[in-house]
């Protein structure tokens, strides 16, 4: 079996190079966000107590930028003896 040879000349290379470069970039945009959010809620509760009762109703809602909603409750009930809630809430604006 054989092998052609083959030998890459040399030579000699020189490259100089000038890159004059200019943009003019403009980034213009618009948003529109518009947000709808319709919540409906219907709670109908049917109950036969004797004795005593507790109730609570709590809406919380933080809308808007920089806005806090924190509310914590706590509800007790020992049959024939006690019934009781505690709420704790906080809001905050900015």
């Amino acid at each position: 079996m054989s092998f052609s040879y083959y030998s890459i000349p040399s030579f000699e290379y020189d490259s100089n190079l000038e890159i004059d470069f200019s943009a003019d970039i403009k980034f213009d945009t618009d948003i529109t966000l518009d947000v709808y959010k319709e919540v409906d809620v219907d709670v109908d509760i049917n109950t036969y107590v004797e004795g005593n009762s507790a109730f609570l109703v709590a809406d919380v809602q933080a809308i808007g930028k920089d806005t806090f909603v924190e509310v914590d409750a706590s509800v007790v009930t020992i049959e024939n003896q006690l019934s009781s809630i505690t709420l704790h809430a906080v809001s905050i604006v900015n």
